[in-house]
């Protein structure tokens, strides 16, 4: 299995690693893709934003929007891990989304305008998430959740998820490793 390793963390190499060390055992092909270091650390582009809805295939304008779509395109699982920042994600993670999971990256439009999912090969989705000591998790409102069902709405309908709040950096691995092994189709 194809799996892509998404580090939403701005300064650290440590999570990827950690998250590496306890997959290691696994039959995986892992793939890894720094955030910070593809550039996401920005807002959209003018360029980007014009060409967001280019319907020719050249709304991916940038090096890192084509590596990313193509790293996207190309595995079966995707393991995204951030740090929670006042109890959202970072803004580095909603800046990827906003400028990869664009239309003919994640989704495509029918002839009658209707949305119909582009990312049917990811069989797996799972967020790892850090929150801050003591923080409080709503289960109504949180947003880790809306952006997973987001991603899943244009998978395919075996397509398993899950979401994994943890409060210790080491408990990044274990989580990764714990979701995987109980997702059997991954």
């Amino acid at each position: 299995m194809r799996l892509l390793l998404v580090d939403g963390f701005k300064d650290a190499t440590t999570p990827t690693q950690i998250i590496l060390d306890e997959l290691n055992h696994l039959s995986l092909s892992i793939s890894t893709l720094n955030l910070s270091d593809e550039g996401f650390g920005y807002y959209m582009s003018k360029a980007e934003r014009d060409n967001y809805h280019n319907n020719d295939g050249e709304n991916l304008i940038n090096p890192s929007q084509i590596k990313s779509a193509e790293l996207i395109k190309a595995t079966d699982g995707l393991i995204l891990y951030y740090p929670l920042e006042n109890g959202l994600f970072p803004p580095i993670v909603k800046s990827w989304f906003e400028r990869v999971f664009i239309p003919g990256v994640s989704f495509t439009f029918t002839k009658g305008g209707r949305v119909k999912g582009a990312l049917k090969n990811l069989r797996c989705i799972h967020f790892l998430v850090l929150a801050e000591p003591n923080a409080k998790i709503t289960k109504r409102s949180d947003p880790s959740k809306s952006l997973l069902r987001a991603i899943r709405m244009n998978a395919g309908l075996r397509c398993q998820t899950s979401l994994s709040v943890v409060n210790d950096l080491n408990a990044l691995g274990i989580a990764a490793r714990n979701n995987l092994e109980r997702a059997k189709s991954c």
